[in-house]
């Protein structure tokens, strides 16, 4: 080969070379997210029921409150088993007291809850009060997913106090400031739980003020305790696409559902 053809050929394979190595990577798939949340009401809990209307909603992640782990009664484990989720892979149990009254405790948890069918790789409970006896004790639960492919999404649920007494009232605020300042300015997150405030409490105001997004306004404002919508679904840097309030009696909570891509 001439040395004038050679190098030709040579400058032809340089440039293919480096025009391959500036072409960008391959972006990961999205992946479809269906984030159910529902306040089960503890002990009347009939899991078997729940178990079917999660399933039926197509939910891949389950955010759960007034869930309750006793020696003789398990529901965390129930409802994996019935889901047909492990127990340790995709469950993760956050306990904030005691179920019962708070004057005559019975053996075991009560809290909140986080299943997936994603497996959970990171899991923490954060306890927003430290009361001796009343009221019921809150906490957080949070848990990190593996969605695949490299792409993880955090998920936490809570359940704020009751009531509407100015005490009730200043105490639930400051559980909702230890929520919103555990997170401070980072993002890829979704949260929810019963925060037993409307839209137009203060409370909530201050979530959306400070940067995350109330899906049910735009995709499921109808209400989910009584007349009042209470139960939410907070994003922050995550997509969501549709959203519902279920019909359902087996609790005195209707779940709320929302799609999202990740």
């Amino acid at each position: 080969m001439h040395t004038t053809k050679m190098i030709k050929v040579m400058m032809t394979a340089a440039v293919t070379v480096l025009a391959a190595s500036t072409l960008p990577a391959p972006a990961h798939a999205a992946t479809n997210l269906v984030v159910l949340d529902w306040n089960i009401a503890g002990d009347t809990a009939d899991m078997k029921a729940i178990a079917a209307v999660i399933r039926g909603s197509g939910a891949n992640i389950v955010t759960v409150q007034e869930i309750h782990r006793k020696p003789d009664a398990d529901q965390v484990k129930q409802l994996a088993d019935e889901l047909g989720w492990d127990i340790t892979a995709n469950a993760h149990f956050g306990a904030g007291d005691n179920p019962g009254p708070c004057d005559d405790p019975q053996p075991g948890k009560a809290g909140n809850a986080i299943l997936s069918s994603f497996k959970i790789v990171e899991r923490v409970t954060i306890p927003l009060t430290d009361f001796e006896t009343c009221p019921v004790n809150r906490s957080m639960a949070g848990a990190k997913l593996d969605l695949g492919g490299g792409s993880t999404i955090t998920v936490f649920t809570t359940h704020l106090s009751p009531g509407l007494s100015a005490t009730s009232v200043a105490r639930r605020e400051a559980q909702a400031d230890k929520v919103r300042d555990y997170f401070g300015s980072r993002s890829q997150l979704i949260l929810t739980g019963d925060f037993n405030a409307p839209p137009t409490d203060a409370l909530s105001k201050k979530f959306v003020a400070a940067g995350w997004v109330d899906t049910g306004a735009k995709y499921a404002n109808k209400p989910t305790h009584g007349d009042a919508r209470i139960d939410y679904v907070y994003t922050k840097g995550v997509t969501t696409t549709s959203g519902s309030v279920l019909s359902s009696t087996l609790s005195d909570h209707r779940p709320v559902v929302m799609k999202m891509t990740r």
